[in-house]
């Protein structure tokens, strides 16, 4: 079995929220966008499609029963041959609610459009996704690297098609001698370091030992008490 066939699987059902939260006062607002609203283990999470993601995040910064003020997170979730979600963590300072909304982007087009026109957070947040994920945010004032090199736009850390035996093999030929400083070396890597035994101590090395002479003992200030 694959591991997307173990996903689909394991996948948690939708389980529509109770009447009364914020999926109500979305499908107010916006009667006509198709949304799916699902209850989270913390937030009501509204599944939307990649198209109408815009549409949907400008009437939770902008409507007065929304108002959606601060972006607190913007992240990803690689899905394989399925494609990526991008997700965004949404909180109102204003009615002291939440929302996360999650859109599913086509492996073969990680395109959406930025939200950094809607928060400013969104700027950095964005450049994060786009150096883990590949993520392109349409529109995004300066999406160079935030934590890669420039030159390296080839390789997405939090993609599951991640290759990490040539970047354990990188870094430890980058550290060389020093490889075992590094913490953990994951078996196999090729980088097997060797325990140091400690040297026996010598005269030399070995700290002085206590002096328990007689007269040592009489000198110190509990013996003269």
């Amino acid at each position: 079995m694959s591991p997307e066939d173990r996903r689909r699987e394991q996948d948690a059902p939708i389980v529509p929220p109770e009447p009364g939260t914020i999926a109500d006062l979305f499908a107010a607002a916006l009667p006509d966008l198709a949304i799916t609203p699902n209850q989270g283990a913390l937030d009501v999470i509204l599944i939307v499609g990649r198209d109408d993601v815009p549409r949907l995040l400008e009437a939770a910064k902008t409507d007065p029963n929304l108002a959606f003020d601060f972006l607190r997170n913007l992240s990803g979730v690689d899905y394989e041959a399925e494609g990526i979600d991008v997700v965004y963590h949404l909180h109102s300072y204003r009615h002291g609610h939440d929302v996360t909304v999650k859109a599913r982007l086509p492996a073969d087009d990680l395109h959406i459009k930025t939200a950094s026109t809607l928060w400013r957070g969104a700027d950095w947040h964005e450049r994060e996704a786009r150096d883990m994920f590949g993520v392109i945010f349409d529109g995004h004032p300066n999406l160079v690297p935030l934590l890669l090199p420039d030159d390296m736009d080839d390789h997405f850390p939090l993609r599951k098609d991640n290759p990490l035996a040539p970047l354990e093999e990188w870094q430890g030929t980058a550290l060389g001698a020093n490889v075992g400083e590094a913490g953990h070396i994951p078996a196999g890597s090729g980088f097997e370091v060797e325990k140091v035994e400690a040297a026996p101590e010598t005269a030399e090395t070995a700290p002085e030992a206590a002096e328990t002479t007689p007269e040592a003992v009489e000198a110190t200030p509990e013996a003269k008490e």
